[in-house]
């Protein structure tokens, strides 16, 4: 996923539960919601199969979502991560064969890599014929290094990643809308200006104002998102057939 072997220092500290947040937690609202929309999109019907690969694992977070449906859960992560099942290459080399997995997960991975087509086309080389990829990544966010932290996507600009990679989009789903967007980034802006003593009661404010503006349009998808979710399908590419545009 990097060419720069210093780039490659996995990051132990800081990841925390993302599954189970408390209501003052900084990104609360931001990762139930993402939860909601990954459950969605992993009890659909184009999701199915035996084994799963989480591509670029951290702690694990989401392992338990897939245990239902896959038989086979393994993790791949950076040099360093003592929870992964297979380390990535500098490159992002996924040490299997070819059409190895029936999903790929990728959940807030791809704004870390150094090129995402390489990333997405390796996930493509290790997905069995009809494969399924689910990615969750950045719209708008706060800078956030993990070793690196590199990319945005505007929601038309991260379709035509991936489907410039050889996936067919199956669904697209967002977190956040524009509200809710912009007060996340004034909590984020504010929140070290604060002493310590307040800043549970000042985060718990924002995530509740947050709620209540997302449960008005709870299935909205918004063209200015903090996060989006795509499932996407693999496609077969032949050799020397031209990119997608």
């Amino acid at each position: 996923m990097a060419t720069d072997r210093a780039e490659l220092q996995y990051i132990l500290e800081g990841r925390g539960d993302r599954i189970r947040t408390r209501k003052w937690s900084r990104t609360h609202q931001c990762l139930s919601s993402l939860l909601r929309k990954l459950k969605e999109v992993i009890d659909s019907p184009f999701v199915h199969g035996d084994s799963i690969l989480d591509y670029g694992c951290g702690n694990r977070p989401y392992e338990s979502l897939f245990a239902e449906k896959y038989k086979n859960y393994v993790a791949a992560d950076i040099a360093g991560n003592p929870t992964a099942n297979l380390v990535i290459g500098a490159n992002g080399q996924i040490p299997t064969g070819d059409e190895v997995f029936d999903c790929v997960f990728s959940s807030q991975v791809l704004e870390h890599v150094v090129d995402p087509q390489v990333y997405l086309r390796e996930a493509h080389r290790v997905l069995k014929q009809e494969g399924t990829l689910i990615v969750s990544t950045h719209g708008i966010w706060p800078y956030h290094p993990d070793p690196t932290d590199l990319w945005r996507w505007t929601i038309d600009g991260l379709q035509r990643e991936i489907r410039r990679a050889g996936f067919e989009i199956l669904m697209v789903r967002s977190v956040f809308g524009l509200e809710s967007t912009a007060l996340q980034l004034w909590q984020d802006a504010t929140f070290e200006r604060l002493p310590r003593f307040m800043r549970p009661l000042y985060t718990w404010f924002f995530q509740t104002a947050i709620g209540l503006i997302e449960s008005r349009h709870p299935d909205k998808t918004s063209d200015n998102a903090s996060v989006y979710v795509v499932l996407a399908r693999r496609q077969v590419l032949s050799s020397g057939e031209p990119e997608p545009v």
